[in-house]
């Protein structure tokens, strides 16, 4: 284990934070788990366990290792990007998808604003095989726009990637960028996130990469790869997933959040756009969603970020075992990064459903306490 604590936490509760992690790799939740803890700019704990990778000869996870952050991706980058346009005047929340991809166009979809595309309330189904039997981005993409709903606009909430994918094409056509590019230049750069980015392995960074899982479409081990086969179709960048970054840059990101959309005297939104991204735009039916976010509710059932964190709380969970969590009146930041795809791809994925709630319980406990 390796840590940096300032906060003197009783030598009782460390404990239990190590028993519970160890106990979760013993199980093969994950091969190792790294934990940042942070109040606004202050780091109480940021701790490291296990190994890099499963097996015997796997070497020791460090801080500030370089993850595949999977769906983090849709606030961090793509839900921001979104934001940002949106300030330049060049999008509305209320504008139609079709506007923008004309071949989206369809009487059952002509009601689909790009709000909705953000609370996942546009009635899209969650996910679909973009990847197979295509051979590139613009077959994915023809695939993707012929998807029929499965609820009418605005009536469910349905947690879409495909909606995400369709955000990135957006972004795409209207900045004339790629995805990559526009947050590169809007978001990661003015940031000092220096370790951030779509499709890592072009940026020659000399740094440890936790890999994911060896796939059988790729036939390989995939380490800088996404894991996400309909992002990979997509570039790298499909919206939806697709970015790497380590626990120290998500932490910056927070930064920004807290400091109302400026870090360290730079500004990336307006301390307005920052409040409309993280309140709530679903009716009191739905679960409550930001622009881009997941958020604590009451009476919603299962989240994440456990029974402890404060109704209104924002962040979002990844596919291969990431997280992030902001209390924003606090400031209480809990970012856990985890490759529990590395270990199996579904058969874990319960447990680490149960030991996420678990671990930020405890977590509360530990700063509150």
């Amino acid at each position: 284990m390796s840590s940096t604590t300032i906060v003197n936490f009783s030598r009782n509760r460390r404990q239990e934070l190590q028993a519970l992690v160890e106990a979760a790799i013993r199980q093969r939740i994950f091969p190792g788990m790294e934990l940042l803890v942070a109040k606004g700019e202050e780091v109480l704990l940021h701790e490291v366990w296990g190994n890099i990778e499963a097996g015997p000869e796997a070497a020791r996870l460090g801080r500030n290792t370089l993850f595949d952050i999977a769906s983090m991706t849709k606030p961090i980058a793509t839900a921001i990007s979104m934001m940002v346009l949106i300030e330049k005047g060049t999008l509305a929340l209320e504008d139609k998808v079709r506007d923008f991809i004309p071949e989206f166009e369809h009487p059952e979809k002509d009601g689909i604003a790009l709000r909705h595309l953000l609370t996942h309330t546009s009635g899209l189904p969650d996910w679909a095989d973009l990847f197979s039997n295509t051979e590139s981005q613009q077959d994915a993409l023809q695939k993707l726009l012929a998807i029929p709903l499965q609820y009418p606009t605005g009536t469910a909430i349905v947690y879409s990637d495909l909606g995400f994918l369709l955000l990135g094409e957006i972004i795409r056509r209207v900045s004339g960028q790629s995805l990559g590019e526009f947050f590169y230049q809007n978001v990661s750069h003015p940031l000092q996130m220096a370790r951030t980015a779509f499709n890592p392995l072009l940026m020659g960074w000399d740094l440890p990469i936790a890999p994911t899982l060896y796939c059988t479409m790729r036939q390989q081990l995939l380490r800088g790869i996404v894991h996400d086969e309909n992002c990979f179709r997509f570039g790298g960048e499909g919206g939806n997933a697709g970015l790497f970054s380590t626990a120290g840059d998500v932490h910056r990101f927070c930064r920004m959040i807290l400091g109302e959309g400026e870090l360290e005297g730079v500004r990336v939104l307006t301390a307005r756009t920052v409040d409309m991204m993280t309140a709530n735009h679903n009716p009191r039916k739905l679960a409550p969603r930001g622009m881009g976010w997941d958020m604590k509710g009451e009476g919603f059932g299962y989240m994440s970020c456990g029974e402890l964190m404060a109704v209104g709380s924002i962040g979002h969970t990844g596919f291969t075992g990431t997280s992030f969590w902001i209390e924003r009146k606090s400031g209480l930041t809990v970012i856990l990064l985890t490759n529990r795809v590395n270990i199996a791809r579904d058969k874990n994925q319960p447990d680490m459903m149960s030991f996420r709630p678990r671990l930020h319980n405890l977590v509360v406990s530990l700063v509150d306490g």
